[in-house]
């Protein structure tokens, strides 16, 4: 499938202390309730995909990152996603790691963010790719 074929969307990974954060989708999510991925969302109509990744990550957990403190893990992750409508949408996720950042997390509507043991993420009922882009992102981390 070419590019065009896809949702874009974007992410941002936050690990500090050994803990990454993620958000667990509640019932008023379009997200299978329950399930974790990093704060992520659908990329809006002439929005960068760094705007878009500070605007999701700002929405879904209340912590604030600038553009300046993002880096981009250089690939692109590709996730046929099943929603709660019981269609599967196919999205381009593109995700950043966020080198700084500020604010307490806080709820939204559709996300509880959560500090979970990098350890502990693979136990998790994870959106597709999550796992990887953690891990992608973690070696750019490394390597700072």
């Amino acid at each position: 499938m070419q590019d065009g074929s896809y949702i874009p969307a974007i992410g941002v990974l936050i690990i500090d202390n050994g803990k990454v954060l993620m958000v667990k989708h509640t019932e008023n999510a379009q997200h299978l309730t329950d399930t974790y991925a990093l704060p992520s969302g659908r990329l809006e109509p002439g929005e960068s995909l760094q705007s878009g990744a500070i605007r999701e990550l700002f929405e879904e957990t209340g912590i604030v990152a600038e553009e300046d403190d993002l880096i981009k893990i250089p690939k692109p992750f590709y996730a046929d996603i099943l929603r709660k409508s019981g269609e599967t949408l196919s999205f381009k996720w593109d995700v950043f790691v966020a080198k700084k950042f500020t604010g307490e997390i806080r709820e939204s509507d559709e996300t509880i963010p959560e500090w979970v043991d990098l350890d502990k993420v693979s136990s998790l009922n994870l959106i597709i790719n999550t796992e990887n882009a953690i891990n992608e992102g973690f070696k750019i981390l490394k390597s700072l």
